[in-house]
Order: C-alpha cells, then structure tokens, then sequence
C-alpha cells in the first residue's frame, strides 16, 4: 500500500463518525488477535510425590495422634500438633517437596455429615 493510499484510508477513517470508528477498532483488534501466535509456553507438571508411604505410615500411627494436625514427607512425620497454622509452619521450614498435611479425627469423633 502506497503512502497516500494509507493517508487517503487513514482521513476517510477520522471522518467517520465516533462510534463507527470503535466498530472499526474493535473488528481489527479481533482480526489481528485472530492471526496472531498465542505466547503460552508449556509447562511441565509437577510430578506428584508417591502416596503410598504417608498412607501407611497413617493406617499405622493414626491412632497415636488421634485429635491432630500431622505433616509427613512419605513415612516421615515433620510435625504434629493441634494447632494448624503450627504444624504448617514447621511443615513449610523443614524443605519437605509436597509434604502431606491432614487432621487426624479421634476414633470416638462423630461421623462428618456434610455442611
């Protein structure tokens, strides 16, 4: 496109009135994101930590920490305590990748109902 064929289109443009002069805006915009390469970069995922040790250590120990917050790393315990935002912390300064962090209903809790 020459110049004054851009500055002929770019006058008749500022003539128009205001509103079609969004119209023509917003059919661009929409056209040229249509065109566009989206930026999105992939993303490994997180590789999720095995199950299996924290599940066992918990059908073992349980009972011991009935009425607890308890974190583990696999079958390590790194904290246990009633207070919550406690055992977070401790659970957050060990370093654990992905540590498990659960409350341990004392065996005479009644069963949970839903709220």
């Amino acid at each position: 496109m020459s110049q004054s064929t851009a500055e002929l289109l770019f006058n008749q443009i500022v003539a128009l009135p205001l509103q079609e002069q969004f119209k023509l805006r917003a059919r661009l915009n929409a056209r040229l994101q249509a065109k566009a390469k989206p930026k999105a970069k992939f993303v490994e995922p997180i590789p999720a930590p095995d199950p299996l040790p924290s599940q066992r250590w918990l059908k073992e120990h349980a009972h011991e920490y009935a009425g607890q917050w308890v974190a583990l790393d696999g079958e390590r315990l790194i904290a246990h305590g009633t207070d919550a935002a406690n055992v977070f912390a401790l659970a957050d300064a060990d370093g654990a990748y992905l540590p498990l962090l659960t409350f341990l209903e004392p065996a005479d809790a009644p069963p949970f109902a839903g709220v």
